[in-house]
C-alpha cells in the first residue's frame, strides 16, 4: 500500500487501498431503482427516526444547502469519543456482508481483535463475494438461520431478497429508533433524514441505511486549459455554447485528442442532462411518461449524434464506455479532455486532477455542472443517499439483545473525526496506520494492510475530506455539490416496486442501450427511435409503467 492510501476523500474513495471494499465503485454503479417508499400497511403510527445536526469540529464547513454534506479541511487526531461505553456484553455477534475482494484472515488479525475489544463482543463474520451475494442472501434468509446483523442491498445484488423484507423476516426498526428514540444511539441519530426516507420499504425501516452523499454522479471533469487554448474561456451556459466549448477543447488538446470518450458523457451528459431529459420518468396527474418517450430524449440523441459527426467523440467510444479504468486512464494521460465520476473522485492527492498533474504539472482541470439547453441549469438525478442497510432478524426477540445489536451498529456508524471512526475505517494506530502531520498514513506492509474485514458493515460515508491536498479543495468540492442540488430532478418512481422492472429491466436496458449506441454513432438513423419506443413498450415497458402507476396511486 502506498503511503497516500489514506490520504483521500472518505465519502467515496476511503476504501481504496485500505481493504474496506471498493465502496465507491459498487455504489456508483448500482441503480436507485427498487427501493420502497410506499406507506406501510399497518404501522402508520410509527415514526421515522429524527436526524440531528453533525458536530461542527474545527476545520468543518457545514453547508446551508439541504442534503449537502460537510467539508473538512482537517479532522482531529486521534479524535473525539462518540461512544461513551462498550456496546456489547461479552458474547458473539454474527454478521453477513458483501465483499469485492479476498476476505481477511482473522487469526492473529490485530485490527479484528482490537475492534472486538472496543465493541465488547466477538464478531463472527460471514462474507459473500459480490458475484454470489444475492443468491447467498436468499438462501441464508430461507434457511431461517439469519446472522444477527445482516447486510441487505435491496436495489442491486440483493434485489432477489427484497421481497422477504416486508414479510416479517427483519425487524421494522421504527419500533426501536422512531422519533427521538434514536437519540439513545447518538451516531444513528446523525443518519441523514433522506437516508431514512429513501431506504423505506412499504413505509417501514428494515435496516439502518449505510448512508452516503447524494451528489454521486451528474457532473463531468474536464481540461480547462485545452478549452482556453482552443479559444473558449470560462464555461458553457447552454447547449450551443457547449458545442463550441467541445470544439475548442479538441482544438486545444491537439492532434489525436478528443473531448469525449464514452456514451455516458456524449449522450447522457451532453445530450440528456443538458436537453432536460427527465430522470427516468415524468409524472403528471398520476400518469407516467418514460424518458425515451419525450421530445427532450429525441433532442438529446440528435445532439449526441451531432457531436459524433463533428469528430468530438473518441472512435473507440463503444469499447471505452463500459471500461471505467480505461477511459479514466485516457483522461489522466491526456488523450481525452473529459471524464466523469463521483464529484469527490476529482479532488485530493489521488483524485483525477492530481493524476493529470502528475503527467502535466501545469495542467488546469475543472468541473462542469450541466447547463440547461437554453441557459440555467440542466438535470441531475439525485442519488438516494444510501447503498445498503444493516438489518436485525425478527428471530431476535429479546429487547436487551436488540439494544446490544443497535449499539454495535451505532459504533460502526461513528462520524468522521471520532476515535471510533478512525478504528473502524483506518484500523489500529501504530499498526495499520500512523499519523503524520495530523493525517492518517496507511502501512506499507501488505499483510497488515489486508487485515481490514468489515467491508459493507462500515459503509457509512458522508462528507468531503482530502487530507494532504490544499485545504480549499474540500470547500470547492462542497460548492460544486451545492450547485448540483439546483439541478436535482428526482425520479418519481425511485423506490417504488415493480415486478416487471425486476424481471424485464435488464433486457429493456440492453434494448435501449443498443439503439442509443447505434443512433449516437450513426449506425442507426434517428427515425429508429420510433421502433425503439414500440419495442420497449411491447417487451415489458408498459407493464413496468402500469405497476409504477399503481404503486403511485397507493402512496
Amino acid at each position: 500500500m502506498r503511503d497516500e492510501a489514506m490520504i483521500n476523500s472518505f465519502s467515496r474513495r476511503s476504501a481504496l487501498g485500505l481493504g474496506l471494499g471498493v465502496v465507491g465503485a459498487a455504489a456508483v454503479g448500482c441503480s436507485n431503482e427498487g427501493r420502497g417508499v410506499q406507506n406501510a400497511p399497518g404501522g402508520e403510527d410509527l415514526q421515522l427516526p429524527i436526524s440531528l445536526e453533525r458536530p461542527e469540529l474545527e476545520g468543518t464547513t457545514l453547508s446551508k444547502v439541504p442534503d449537502v454534506p460537510p467539508a473538512y479541511s482537517k479532522l482531529p487526531m486521534p479524535g473525539f469519543q462518540s461512544v461513551q461505553e462498550k456496546p456489547g456484553r461479552g458474547g458473539e455477534v454474527s454478521t453477513f456482508t458483501i465483499t469485492w475482494g479476498v476476505p481477511a484472515e482473522l487469526d492473529g488479525n490485530v485490527w479484528y481483535e482490537t475492534l472486538n475489544e472496543a465493541l465488547g463482543v466477538t464478531l463472527k463474520p460471514i462474507v459473500a463475494p459480490a458475484q454470489s451475494f444475492g443468491d447467498k442472501l436468499v438462501t441464508t434468509i430461507a434457511s431461517g438461520d439469519i446472522p444477527d446483523i445482516t447486510t441487505n442491498e435491496p436495489s442491486y445484488r440483493g434485489r432477489a431478497a427484497r421481497k422477504y423484507l416486508p414479510q416479517g423476516v427483519f425487524h421494522d426498526l421504527r419500533t426501536f429508533l422512531g422519533g427521538d428514540k434514536v437519540k439513545k444511539y447518538p451516531n444513528l441519530a446523525l443518519v441523514p433524514a433522506y437516508a431514512w426516507q429513501n431506504s423505506r420499504i412499504n413505509g417501514a425501516i428494515y435496516g439502518v441505511p449505510c448512508y452516503r452523499n447524494r451528489t454521486i454522479g451528474g457532473t463531468i471533469s474536464y481540461r480547462a486549459d485545452w478549452a482556453a487554448k482552443g479559444g473558449f474561456d470560462g464555461k458553457p451556459a447552454n447547449a450551443d455554447e457547449l458545442f463550441e466549448w467541445l470544439k475548442a477543447m479538441k482544438a486545444g488538446g491537439g492532434k489525436d485528442t478528443y473531448p469525449l470518450a464514452t456514451i455516458d458523457q456524449t449522450f447522457n451528459f451532453c445530450g440528456g442532462q443538458v436537453q432536460g431529459v427527465p430522470s427516468g420518468w415524468r409524472e403528471e396527474g398520476g400518469k407516467l411518461t418514460k424518458d425515451l418517450e419525450t421530445d427532450e430524449y429525441e433532442a438529446a440523441l440528435i445532439f449526441a449524434n451531432k457531436l459524433w459527426n463533428e469528430g468530438l467523440v473518441h472512435p473507440d467510444v463503444l469499447t471505452l464506455t463500459p471500461n471505467a479504468a480505461e477511459y479514466q486512464g485516457y483522461f489522466t494521460s491526456g488523450r481525452v479532455g473529459v471524464c466523469n465520476g463521483s464529484i469527490d473522485a476529482y479532488f485530493g492527492v489521488v483524485g483525477q486532477f492530481a493524476k493529470v498533474r502528475e503527467r502535466e504539472p501545469e495542467a488546469q482541470c475543472d468541473v462542469l455542472v450541466p447547463p440547461g439547453r437554453d441557459g440555467g441549469r440542466g438535470v441531475i438525478t439525485p442519488d438516494l443517499g444510501f447503498y445498503c442497510m444493516l438489518s436485525i432478524p425478527s428471530s431476535v426477540t429479546d429487547e436487551a439483545r436488540i439494544d446490544e445489536l443497535l449499539r454495535v451498529i451505532d459504533y460502526l456508524a461513528a462520524p468522521a473525526g471520532s476515535l471510533e471512526y478512525n478504528l473502524v475505517h483506518y484500523g489500529v494506530e501504530g499498526h495499520n496506520y500512523t499519523v503524520k502531520d495530523g493525517l492518517p498514513v496507511g502501512t506499507t506492509d501488505e499483510k497488515i494492510a489486508a487485515e481490514s474485514f468489515l467491508m459493507q458493515l462500515s459503509a457509512f460515508n458522508y462528507g468531503f475530506f482530502f487530507p494532504g491536498a490544499p485545504a480549499e479543495e474540500a470547500a470547492t468540492c462542497q460548492r460544486y455539490a451545492e450547485q448540483m442540488t439546483e439541478c436535482f430532478v428526482p425520479d418519481p418512481t425511485a423506490g417504488l416496486d415493480s415486478e416487471s422492472s425486476y424481471s424485464k429491466g435488464d433486457a429493456l436496458s440492453a434494448l435501449v442501450q443498443d439503439f442509443v449506441n447505434g443512433i449516437v454513432t450513426g449506425r442507426k438513423p434517428i427515425s429508429d427511435l420510433a421502433e425503439l419506443r414500440e419495442r420497449w413498450k411491447k417487451n415489458g415497458g408498459d407493464d413496468v409503467r402500469h405497476e409504477y402507476e399503481q404503486a403511485l396511486a397507493e402512496q
